[in-house]
């Protein structure tokens, strides 16, 4: 049986920002999207025009 540390729901900008940096403190990390990767739409509220 495989056991991980942390599963993070959503890898959206927080869910992978909170996997990377749980990765970075030597934690095994599962993250799960319901969405098909690449999205093409995202981060568009982080835009200096929005």
């Amino acid at each position: 049986m495989n056991l991980c540390d942390v599963v993070v729901i959503g890898a959206g900008p927080a869910g992978a920002c909170a996997a990377a940096m749980l990765v970075d403190q030597g934690l095994s990390v599962i993250v799960l999207e319901k969405e098909q990767f690449p999205r093409f739409s995202i981060g568009e509220s982080l835009l200096p025009q929005s």
